[in-house]
């Protein structure tokens, strides 16, 4: 017997991945915003970037972001296709 949290089906998230991309989810938006001044300022977060290279917290937030968007879009899309008949 299988437990459903636990569950490797291609293109489902369980509640620890939702968790873990969440978490993502939260500092690519802090890097995204650190980026979005750095590229201007500069940044200074345990590291110091001058103003040109500030973006790269952007980038690297950016690249984190999309990579979760995706992960939910593919769970949606799972869970559509395996269950045609329901609306949501």
């Amino acid at each position: 017997m299988t437990n459903p949290a636990y569950s490797t089906s291609p293109g489902r998230l369980n509640l620890f991945d939702k968790l873990c991309a969440g978490a993502a989810a939260v500092l690519a938006i802090v890097l995204l915003l650190l980026g979005g001044i750095g590229i201007f300022t500069g940044c200074s977060a345990n590291f110091t970037l001058p103003p040109i290279l500030g973006v790269l917290p952007a980038l690297i937030g950016w690249g984190i972001l999309r990579s979760v968007i995706l992960a939910f879009r593919a769970t949606r899309a799972a869970a559509q296709t395996s269950n045609p008949s329901s609306p949501f």
